[in-house]
């Protein structure tokens, strides 16, 4: 039976796996090769943490506050807001990934300029998010009206 991430992380204190799905983007896209979680002693605003929801799902956002019942997280690719992730909840938060041959790290400068716009505000976020997914998906119907028409992807 293969190990849990929880479990891995707990033995050697480390994780490197690809990550799948959205939510972190632009920061890590779908085709990054590699990103490294380390083991979390503790958490604080704006780090990347891994975590377990209640229905066993692994998931990797960004910590935006805490309050009295927890966390309040959110993908840097999303709006809305994830309540109640607790302590016990994180398995352990980003260390480094990979954009293209690239490695980046929590502590780069351009990341930290990247988290300090990003994260600031979450109705900038919306705005910029709303008009970024407006222009892809164009972009997308356009590619399948020109396959369709002319049977090839321009």
């Amino acid at each position: 039976m293969p190990k849990k991430i929880e479990d891995i992380i707990s033995e050697y204190g480390f994780y490197i796996t690809s990550p799948k799905g959205t939510s972190m983007y632009p920061m890590i896209k779908p085709d990054c090769r590699e990103i490294c979680i380390l083991k979390a002693e503790s958490v604080q605003k704006y780090d990347v943490a891994l975590y377990i929801r209640k229905s066993g799902d692994y998931v990797l956002h960004r910590i935006l506050d805490k309050n009295e019942n927890g966390y309040i997280c959110c993908g840097d690719n999303q709006w809305t807001l994830e309540y109640n992730v607790t302590e016990d909840m994180i398995i352990g938060k980003l260390d480094y990934w990979y954009k293209g041959k690239k490695k980046h790290t929590v502590n780069d400068k351009g990341y930290l300029r990247y988290v300090k716009f990003w994260c600031g505000s979450l109705k900038r976020r919306r705005f910029i998010l709303f008009f970024m997914h407006l222009i892809w998906r164009t972009k997308n119907l356009c590619r399948e009206i020109l396959k369709k028409f002319f049977g090839k992807n321009k």
